[in-house]
């Protein structure tokens, strides 16, 4: 990558990890020549966008939402772009060229520079690493533009877990004493000012000494301005067409920023395609005092034996948080198979720093399958002065199994004989698909059982046809099993190359590998896919084998069929909103018998 120094418009750019250049020039280098001939009008105004993970959340479908940011961006025209990762869905690395080739065509689109951040579905292994350098560019740079120092960061280093690596900070270290500018921008994928506070405290030290610091992340899905911390403002923007997987009070929606400078001051819009709002639309403020009625009116955990009617008795104690008196609306959901005594007030007001209590009872009377989602859901509407918010709140059911312990184990081979009377359990929530009309189509049902060694796993799925044309991070968009346990998130199939395990997230581990100590075997034989897994006990640390043991759990199968009769992507879910991408899905637990 060459030096610039173009000086009508005091472009200097600098990078930590050099691209491997090809033929073919990187979305980065084109940029860098359009910068040359767009001079800010003066060395004090300019504006820039500012969007994140706009990948798509399944193989090819282009978010429509992104093609219309394009547009918008294209009328705007400002003075460049800047994308804090995930611009792919990714994959093994066979997968990504066709990938990049048309999130290429879409920059081509773009008439401003555009300069990106890798995230974690453009970079997932050392390989995929020197295709993003060759196709993208650098995967750690800074420039100068008129008055300002912008840094891209790199959080998808191969190996390095939640924090930046030495050689990293101490490029960054570097590049800080180097270059002086009245502002400095700072971008990164994975916002770890946010979720990781203690290590990035580091990074934070060196940027206080700087007066006018920015910093953007992504990787969450929403918007959020986290505020200032030693004169430091951190914002999250990841709204660019990937799915939302929270609430719009709490910034779930689809958006970008436009920031502008002028001279001393910095001011940014959040733009929702075809609107615009203040900064402030989703901040900590507004958050906390949602967060803090949430919290209060958080309903107990259920847990029930599977099989067993519910009875529920709750004691529901309201306190106002605020010094201001709250007026507050309430109103039930209540599904069939519920019902729900209830004592709370529709309408009622509390008294600054003061409480109330209710009793409520909740039962469920589960006749068939044990279908006991979904649970009653709470609407609740508060005013407090000029603040006012709304929400909904359910308890949390938790179905509670006991599973057996195999001292001997079983040989992971995919024939089930060995698992003797060992009780099954069905997959009962169906998505995309309606699992009554299509009973040939995905029909699953799992056993657990354990001992010192490991967790066994053992699942039929009825299907009609296995597919499965992927490999690595992406497997869950073709047939597949997903598993939750405890902290861990699995994934296993049957790939071309045989069965793959793959580790999404665990204590302590890089995210999103290949796992080669689990055992996995897959047989496909007479419309039914056989698994058959051991997760040795270093694989679901820190559980602890013994008896009595609780291990939340949950798990997917997923199904996409080349010929139908359903061919878009479609699952069933042992516990309903656990294919969601969300974090606050309901979890049945286990306890080791």
């Amino acid at each position: 990558m060459r030096l610039n120094s173009i000086l009508n418009i005091w472009i200097v750019f600098t990078t930590f990890l050099f691209c491997n250049l090809t033929s073919r020039s990187a979305i980065v280098d084109i940029s860098f020549e359009k910068l040359k001939d767009k001079s800010p009008a003066g060395i004090e105004y300019f504006d820039f966008v500012v969007f994140g993970d706009n990948r798509p959340s399944e193989p090819g479908e282009i978010p429509e939402v992104f093609l219309n940011m394009i547009e918008e961006w294209n009328i705007l025209r400002p003075s460049l772009i800047i994308g804090v990762g995930d611009f792919i869905l990714g994959g093994s690395v066979n997968l990504l060229n066709s990938q990049w080739d048309e999130f290429e065509s879409l920059v081509k689109r773009i008439e401003s520079p555009f300069l990106p951040v890798p995230g974690n579905h453009d970079i997932s292994d050392s390989v995929s690493e020197e295709l993003y350098k060759s196709r993208v560019g650098p995967t750690c740079y800074a420039f100068s533009y008129g008055n300002s120092r912008f840094i891209i960061l790199n959080t998808e280093e191969p190996g390095q877990v939640d924090s930046l690596s030495d050689q990293q900070v101490e490029w960054l270290k570097s590049e800080l004493e180097r270059f002086k500018a009245k502002h400095i921008f700072v971008f990164l994928h994975k916002p770890y000012f946010y979720t990781n506070t203690e290590k990035w405290k580091a990074i934070e030290d060196l940027l206080i000494k700087f007066p006018s610091v920015y910093v953007f992340g992504g990787h969450d899905h929403r918007y959020l301005f986290c505020g200032k911390n030693e004169g430091i403002s951190y914002i999250i923007t990841a709204g660019g067409g990937a799915e939302i997987r929270r609430e719009e009070e709490e910034g779930g929606f689809y958006h970008y920023l436009l920031v502008k400078v002028v001279g001393d001051e910095v001011s940014w819009s959040v733009i929702r395609p075809g609107s615009i709002h203040p900064r402030n639309i989703v901040d900590n403020e507004k958050l906390e005092f949602r967060n803090a009625w949430r919290k209060v009116f958080t309903l107990p955990l259920i847990e029930c034996k599977w099989g067993s009617d519910i009875k529920a008795n709750i004691l529901i104690n309201i306190t106002n948080p605020f010094g201001e008196e709250a007026k507050i609306k309430t109103s039930w959901v209540v599904p069939r198979n519920w019902e729900i005594s209830n004592t709370i007030p529709e309408s009622f007001t509390i008294q600054g720093n003061s409480w109330v209590s209710y009793n409520l009872v909740m039962a469920n009377q589960s006749h068939t399958n044990f279908e006991i989602y979904p649970v009653p859901e709470l609407r609740v509407n508060i005013e407090v002065g000029e603040k006012n918010t709304s929400f909904t709140t359910s308890p949390v059911v938790s179905p509670v199994i006991s599973i057996p312990e195999l001292p001997g184990g079983v040989i992971v081979d995919g024939d089930f004989s060995e698992w003797g009377d060992v009780p099954y359990y069905p997959l009962l929530y169906s998505v995309n698909f309606d699992v009554t009309q299509n009973t040939q189509d995905l029909q699953a049902n799992w056993r657990g059982a354990w001992s010192k060694e490991g967790i066994y796993m053992a699942v039929d799925v009825v299907d009609n046809e296995f597919y499965q044309p992927y490999a690595g991070d992406i497997v869950w968009c073709a047939d597949n099993l997903e598993i939750f346990l405890g902290e861990w998130e699995w994934s296993v199939t049957l790939t071309s190359s045989g069965p793959e395990v793959f580790m999404y997230e665990g204590p302590n581990r890089e995210e999103e590998v290949v796992n080669n100590t689990v055992k996995l075997a897959v047989v496909v034989k007479g419309g039914h896919i056989y698994y058959e897994i051991w997760f040795p006990s270093t694989e679901v640390a820190p559980l602890n084998l013994v008896k009595g043991e609780r291990i939340t759990f949950s798990i997917i199968a997923n199904d996409l069929d080349s010929q139908g009769p359903v061919k878009r992507r479609h699952w069933l879910e042992f516990t309903p909103g656990a294919g969601s991408g969300k974090e606050d899905f309901p979890l049945s637990v286990l306890i080791l018998e």
